[in-house]
């Protein structure tokens, strides 16, 4: 596990860490399951069919996916996303979705080459 890299894909690697007794390769084991997690993508297709309740949905399990694994830049750019569907406010979801995307991406490149 690269520290590092995942330092600066947005993980707080050693919060991560605390939160499962310092057990590194169950940390990883769930860093690379993530890698195989569909909510992204289906909060990516729930917004673009403008399914606001659904969206809502996936984009909260994501956040505490993102959450409980330390990774912070996604959850940060999750949370106000979150908020947004949860108020029903699909357009200001829509239009926070590039950070949680950018974010997912950085965080991808660095998970599929654990």
């Amino acid at each position: 596990m690269n520290r590092y890299k995942l330092s600066r894909a947005g993980v707080d690697v050693e919060q991560g860490l605390s939160r499962l007794e310092n057990d590194k390769e169950f940390y990883e084991s769930l860093l690379k399951k993530f890698c195989t997690d569909t909510r992204y993508e289906q909060l990516k297709d729930a917004l673009e069919q403008e399914k606001c309740q659904e969206a809502f949905r996936y984009a909260h399990t994501l956040k505490g996916i993102a959450g409980n694994l330390s990774m912070t830049r996604l959850y940060d750019a999750t949370v106000p996303l979150v908020e947004e569907l949860r108020q029903g406010n699909l357009r200001n979801a829509q239009a926070l979705f590039p950070e949680v995307q950018a974010a997912y991406e950085a965080l991808m490149i660095v998970l599929q080459n654990l």
